[in-house]
């Protein structure tokens, strides 16, 4: 099976100094995901179920080698070991280790615990260029699985650890989205961007950052929004009850709060929000497959002060709909291997009002009867990335986070934009409850 194979344009992206894909600054950009839990959890079971997850997933187990003329490869090491660190530590600890730049030369999947009074907060740090969000969701389901079954004394059986590095997403979408899709989809960007007016371009959030990423309490920064059962379910079905998907509704109640920061009168502003979208489907690939599959389509809309939510959220779903019929995700991936002309790399390039990862709805993790769940823990943030919003439902629970980089915008207004957020989010299960 194949052990070794280069990396394709959108995959060198994330291994480039100084590359971006889009607006998104990606060279060495960590995914960090995890649990943290009350109860003791058991180190050595931690370590063989590692030591699994490595060899069930070649991408997990390879390093990239770059040739003497500059090209890079992945080279699969069948005898590597993810290296797991054990500290004492909590939250502050976490967020110093989110905002530690990672060193990749010894592998690009390893693991982290940090050890508290009564919980234990596991992380996995994962190099973006091989994961993304839906891939590394489906990767901590899977370590949960076999974690509980080792517990219990029932270890599930393994896949052959001979499986080939699968191929790049970019190389198998070449293969199924045609020339003149991508075309298209240059054509319509260059036409609106043409015809676009200074009123109708999209407006930013105000920059108002240290500038130097000094910050204290670490530069890159998160802040939770945790919704109960009953929440969750009044905002889902207020969802519903419009015929949109809580996506849709989750980015009109974003590009709301994020419009209370916008300067100007109380009237309606254009906003651009950028979507993470998952490409497995169009590959036929599983969930399961480590593999970074990550693009990203856009939604505009007009947004006033006192919009309502469910009808932005009317105008996302239908603009969404519009972005997946022109394979606007596929062809925006494809589009970044081409040699463009500066304007249109510049029209590709230029940073949303906001973005949003939304993993979606997921069943609760597995695990022994002597380890209860807090929360997951997630984090992809790089310096100068826009301000971000990551969204996941697991047991039926939906967090959102709103995330950012203190150089470039403030905790104040940030933490004004939570607020706000959590606002519209109440607004839209209070339709739901009626």
């Amino acid at each position: 099976m194949t052990a070794q194979r280069r990396l394709s344009p959108f995959e060198t992206n994330y291994f480039s100094p100084s590359a971006k894909f889009g607006s998104v600054p990606t060279s060495g950009m960590p995914l960090f995901i995890g649990s943290t839990v009350h109860g003791r959890l058991d180190i050595e079971i931690l370590r063989r179920v590692l030591d699994e997850l490595a060899a069930a997933h070649p991408l997990l187990r390879s390093r990239v080698v770059t040739d003497a003329d500059g090209t890079m490869s992945f080279h699969r090491d069948d005898r590597y070991r993810p290296r797991f660190d054990i500290t004492e530590g909590d939250e502050v600890e976490y967020v110093n280790l989110v905002n530690t730049q990672q060193d990749w030369r010894d592998g690009l999947f390893r693991a982290h615990l940090l050890r508290g009074d009564d919980r234990d907060q596991l992380v996995l740090v994962i190099h973006h260029g091989i994961a993304d969000g839906r891939s590394a969701f489906a990767l901590l389901a899977q370590l949960w699985r076999q974690y509980t079954a080792h517990a219990a004394g029932t270890p599930l059986p393994q896949p052959d650890s001979d499986q080939g590095l699968p191929e790049a997403i970019d190389n198998q979408l070449a293969t199924v989205v045609s020339d003149i899709e991508i075309d298209a989809l240059l054509d319509e960007v260059r036409s609106a961007t043409a015809t676009m007016s200074p009123e109708s371009a999209p407006r930013a959030l105000p920059k108002d950052g240290d500038g130097l990423g000094d910050d204290p309490l670490g530069r890159l920064a998160l802040q939770r929004i945790e919704l109960d059962a009953e929440e969750t379910a009044s905002f889902v079905g207020a969802a519903r009850a419009q015929g949109i998907s809580v996506n849709s509704l989750l980015t009109a109640a974003a590009m709301i709060a994020f419009r209370s920061r916008l300067e100007g009168d109380a009237g309606p502003l254009p906003l651009f929000c950028g979507h993470a979208v998952d490409l497995r489907s169009e590959a036929n690939l599983p969930v399961g497959t480590i593999l970074n599959c990550s693009s990203g389509a856009g939604t505009y809309a007009l947004v006033a002060e006192d919009s309502n939510p469910i009808d932005v959220g009317s105008a996302v779903a239908a603009a969404m709909q519009a972005a997946t019929d022109r394979l606007e995700a596929a062809c925006f991936l494809l589009a970044g291997r081409r040699d463009l002309d500066e304007m249109t790399a510049a029209i590709l390039a230029a940073a949303p009002t906001l973005a949003i990862s939304n993993i979606g709805r997921l069943p609760a993790h597995s695990m022994p009867d002597d380890i209860r769940n807090i929360r997951v823990d997630v984090y992809a943030m790089s310096p100068g990335m826009p301000p971000k919003l990551t969204a996941f439902t697991v047991g039926g629970r939906l967090t959102i986070q709103v995330e950012y980089d203190t150089a470039l915008y403030s905790r104040t207004q940030m933490g004004k934009i939570t607020l706000a957020l959590i606002e519209q989010i109440q607004r839209c299960a209070a339709v739901a409850d009626e």
